[in-house]
């Protein structure tokens, strides 16, 4: 991480001494790279998606702390709206 923060403060710094056209070009790379990230998104299998919401439908889990677990059939119910 830190290699990575003195390589990019090099390159800032590296971006503020050129000239302005020189400038462009980066910036013009820069968002080329980024346009072409953007037009290949990752993409994520069912699979590796159950996986990763496995533990908030566990039991006990936040997301089934307020499940109803009784058996019996609610049958009294009246729309009072």
């Amino acid at each position: 991480m830190i290699l990575k923060n003195m390589i990019k403060t090099q390159v800032l710094e590296a971006i503020k001494q050129m000239p302005n056209v020189e400038r462009l070009e980066v910036i013009e790379f820069a968002l080329r790279l980024v346009r072409e990230d953007m037009d290949k998104p990752e993409k994520l299998s069912l699979t590796a998606a159950a996986e990763v919401m496995r533990a908030f439908y566990a039991e006990g889990s936040e997301l089934t702390e307020f499940v109803d677990t009784c058996d019996e059939d609610f049958q009294e119910y009246h729309d009072y709206a």
